[in-house]
């Protein structure tokens, strides 16, 4: 095929569906220009790449892959004035993958995150109507960034008054693996978390030996698949990346996607309003439209052919979830939202296989809750006359909205 767009190009990202069209079509396997990184953008072969992670390895820093690697004062600054992040439970592989994953299970099971229900509703309403009454707000800022940051703090056990520290921290993990960060940023980022590292360790040794409830309690006083007590590198690891980032990044930019297709298609919220049971679609729809993480890396571990395509030992693949969800061969009127869709939940938003998404029941419930609560208490959602078109975070990894400025009517209950 011709040359393609270049996928790190940030007019590229805010709307990525044309040239993953084209990829899927002419080349589903495809190296990305001026990187050493294969894209793969059909729905097939993204699912034959998960089924066979002994072929296709998952223990891939995004930040160590990047152009130029990790600058070597972000290294120093973790080394000397805090702690090196370990692999996330999302990119490491067996051995280690498997306690951690263990570990994991243990928080969110179906059981626990219905008994979260109230909880989360009751977050929902409290923060429609501290906005309600002004008739417009910045969605973003005002509901999709909050309202799973203060679900997670609840459940990690940490005061609230911590939540704009929370935000702050939470996004110096998650920009460095967009891959297009700054080297002065990067640092910067590289100061908060190792400030983020110090307060989790001090409120996971005032839990040492107590049996609390709360996560982090669960966390001070776990043990790994030997029996052994979890080195403070790993817990930090543990707690900051696939508890705090993990379970709040990807469902804010997932609700914020929700409220824009609202916003922009008044049809699609009178369906929901006269058929509640089609909110549960609604929601697998968003997900597989604007999947919150558009991909994951794997590495090659021997060479092998796929999708026509020879790869070496060590190649990175970068499979791409925002295409393969939008892939017509596995969902007809891939670009529609559908809530009559059969099989909805068959999408890659949360992956597939031993790394599927283990917060996946928490985010899809947090996502029902806050729909079912904006629904009930706003009507008319419609995009500010003067918003811009919706811009979007450049990141190689996740698709989250900068900003949603929203207009609407209150509904007095």
């Amino acid at each position: 095929m011709n040359q393609i767009d270049d996928l790190m190009d940030p007019s590229v990202q805010s709307c990525p569906y044309g040239l993953y069209e084209r990829l899927r079509d002419e080349a589903p396997v495809c190296k990305l220009p001026n990187h050493d990184i294969y894209l793969v953008t059909s729905f097939e072969l993204c699912v034959q790449v998960m089924r066979s992670p002994e072929l296709f390895a998952s223990g891939v820093s995004p930040m160590a892959i990047k152009p130029g690697g990790i600058p070597d004062q972000v290294i120093n600054i973790y080394s000397q004035e805090g702690w090196l992040p370990t692999a996330s439970c999302s990119t490491s592989d067996p051995p280690r993958h498997t306690w951690v994953r263990a570990l994991l299970k243990k928080f969110f099971p179906t059981s626990k995150v219905r008994a979260m229900i109230p909880y989360i509703k009751k977050t929902a309403e409290t923060l429609v109507a501290d906005f309600s009454g002004d008739g417009k707000c910045e969605f973003v800022q005002d509901f999709a960034h909050p309202l799973p940051m203060m679900v997670i703090a609840d459940q990690l056990g940490v005061p609230s008054e911590m939540l704009p520290s929370f935000k702050r921290w939470s996004d110096a993990i998650v920009e460095p693996f967009s891959m297009m960060i700054t080297p002065e940023r990067e640092i910067e980022c590289a100061r908060l978390v190792v400030e983020m590292q110090h307060f989790f360790k001090n409120q996971l040794h005032q839990r040492k030996g107590q049996s609390g409830t709360d996560l982090l309690s669960i966390c001070a006083n776990a043990s790994d698949d030997r029996g052994n007590p979890i080195g403070l590198n790993e817990l930090l690891s543990i707690v900051t990346i696939d508890l705090l980032a993990s379970g709040n990044e990807t469902t804010t930019a997932a609700i914020a996607s929700g409220m824009l297709k609202l916003a922009e298609n008044p049809v699609l919220v009178k369906k929901l309003r006269s058929n509640p049971r089609y909110l549960r679609a609604f929601v697998e729809e968003v997900l597989r439209l604007e999947s919150p993480a558009q991909g994951m890396f794997r590495r090659v571990t021997r060479r092998t052919t796929l999708g026509g395509i020879e790869l070496d030992n060590g190649a990175i693949l970068s499979l791409r979830f925002g295409s393969a969800n939008r892939d017509k061969s596995a969902f007809p009127n891939a670009a529609e939202v559908s809530l009559t869709r059969k099989a909805v939940a068959g999408h890659l938003a949360f992956g597939r296989g031993r790394h599927f998404c283990i917060g996946a029941p928490l985010a899809r419930q947090e996502m029902m809750s806050s729909f079912e609560v904006l629904l009930d208490r706003l009507d008319n959602f419609a995009l500010e006359v003067n918003c811009d078109s919706p811009q979007y975070t450049p990141s190689f990894f996740g698709r989250n909205l900068k900003a949603l400025s929203l207009k609407f009517d209150r509904i007095d209950q």
